[in-house]
This record gives C-alpha cells, structure tokens and sequence, in this order.
C-alpha cells in the first residue's frame, strides 16, 4: 500500500511516500506567484502527479485550526481553500485520507507540544525526529510531512531519550 503525508500549504508543501510502511520518497512543493489561486494551482498539479506515479491508496494530512496561524483569518481561509482541493483531488481518483492535527501527529512521533512551545522550537524537533530515525536532513516542511506519515502509519516511537523523543 502507498501512503502520501502533506503538510499542505501553499508556498511550501512538505511530501512523504510511504510504501508499506518504508518512507519511499520525499520532497517539498514550493509556490512564489503572488496570486493564491496560482500557488494553489501549483500545488494540485504536483501532488497530482504524485499521486498518479506512486499510484497512491491512502492519504494523511495535516488538519488547520485558526489558533495554528494566530486566529489570521487569510492564512486560515487560503489554508482551507487548499484542503478543498486536495479534497476534490482525491475524491476524483477515490482515495480516502485522514486529517491529523499538529498536535496529535507531534504527539505520535513523541514530540511534546504545549503552552510556551514555540513553533521554532516544534519545528527544530520535528527535523531532529527525521534526521534520528531515517539519518536524512530535510527542511521542516518536508519534516512535518514525513512526521504525519510517520503518525498516520503508527510508526510511533518506543525509546525516550533525554529531550523528550521516543524513538523505535
């Protein structure tokens, strides 16, 4: 079974391929047009061909929460209007998909989240937890993608480790 994570957005989607629960592939789908739609656009195109190459089964992707981008109400809705398409992707080759919010799929991975937590600091972890258990350096869009999979695919870790890791 091939699994795609997102960490949707739309000047910079993170991508895992999963296949059968061996991380497969990745990439970071990047966007500069200043017109949303456009940058939406890009974005479709290129998990589309995604799909259709890895011919995908199943989808993970991160779920958005206004509190995820400070209560900005157009961050927020052209977050949305992102996931509607990838929607509207998937429903057209009939695959289903979980949302994951960022806190849960952190939480898997054995990422503590939490009131004072910054998002630099969330994200530096997100990239440590990559680098420590597939030996890879990515970027933290990239990261956050393969920390979803990782989640969705119950790769949770086992080990903790001082910094609050767990790892398999």
């Amino acid at each position: 079974m091939n699994i795609l994570a997102i960490d949707a957005s739309t000047k910079a989607s993170g991508i895992a391929v999963f296949q059968d629960k061996k991380l497969i592939y990745y990439t970071c789908i990047t966007a500069g047009s200043t017109n949303l739609f456009a940058r939406i656009d890009k974005m479709i195109v290129g998990i589309e061909e995604i799909i259709l190459k890895y011919k995908i089964n199943y989808v993970y992707i991160e779920s958005v929460y206004p509190e995820d981008v400070h209560n900005n109400q157009s961050v927020f809705d052209a977050l949305k209007y992102l996931q509607g398409f990838i929607l509207h992707l998937l429903n057209k080759y009939n695959i289903k998909h979980t949302f994951l919010g960022a806190s849960e799929w952190r939480s898997k991975c054995g990422i503590h989240t939490g009131r004072g937590i910054k998002r630099e600091i969330l994200k530096a972890k997100d990239i440590q937890f990559v680098q420590q258990q597939f030996g890879i350096k990515v970027n933290d869009d990239i990261a956050d993608a393969i920390c979803i999979g990782c989640a969705g695919l119950g790769l949770s870790s086992i080990i903790k480790t001082e910094d609050g890791f767990e790892f398999s």
